[in-house]
């Protein structure tokens, strides 16, 4: 009797997986702002710092600001006119050659850094206007200018002048005195408000680079 014998071969291969890809390395991102009066009262500016991997640059910055406005800049600071005071989550986008993106959000508060209060105008020769001004900022504000208008009966403005505080401390609370000579017996109204200020901005390191810095 023949006998059939069946061979029957197993071959096993294996596969071995692996990856030679790291995790990615995210831009590092940060920014402070300040206050900046020099043209309105709810200016305020921003100053990214950020930095990426070695031999890379950060090729874009995008700015959120929390109210509906963004922008896309390649410098390393913003301005930006808030609309009304409140607390707005501003965030900032900053993008590396590589495409690749690291982003932070801040709650930053935004309200007036001067603040003129109790003022009155007081007629006769001089005619003058006094009250107080309020640095509300958490800094030091260097120079706040105060601009009073005058007016005659009739509302035209016949005149106006200004006053320089210097080295408001946070908090710390001013008097101050605008008089006029001219049309002095012509007054009957003024307004009275800030023109402008500055402020004691923080000056921390802020490193962008683009890709004149390769």
């Amino acid at each position: 009797m023949k006998r059939s014998i069946v061979i029957v071969l197993v071959l096993s291969v294996g596969f071995a997986a692996t990856s030679c890809f790291g995790p990615v390395i995210r831009p590092t991102v940060d920014f402070t702002w300040c206050p900046d009066g020099s043209s309105g009262m709810l200016d305020y500016r921003f100053s990214p710092n950020v930095d990426t991997v070695p031999n890379h640059y950060i090729a874009s910055l995008s700015w959120e600001f929390g109210d509906g406005t963004t922008t896309e800049e390649s410098y390393w600071e913003v301005m930006h006119r808030f609309a009304e005071e409140g607390t707005y989550s501003v965030t900032l986008i900053a993008t590396d050659d590589r495409g690749v993106s690291g982003t932070v959000t801040k709650d930053v508060p935004v309200a007036a850094a001067a603040l003129i209060r109790d003022w009155q105008l007081t007629s006769g020769v001089p005619a003058k206007v006094t009250g107080e001004v309020v640095n509300r900022y958490s800094r030091k504000l260097q120079a706040v200018t105060i601009k009073a208008k005058f007016y005659n009966a009739d509302g035209v403005r016949v005149t106006q002048a200004t006053t320089e505080i210097d080295d408001l401390d946070p908090g710390e609370i001013v008097r101050f005195t605008i008089p006029v000579q001219e049309h002095a017996f012509e007054i009957f109204y003024a307004k009275v408000s800030v023109q402008s200020f500055s402020s004691d901005c923080p000056n921390l390191p802020h490193t962008v680079y683009d890709a004149t810095d390769r």
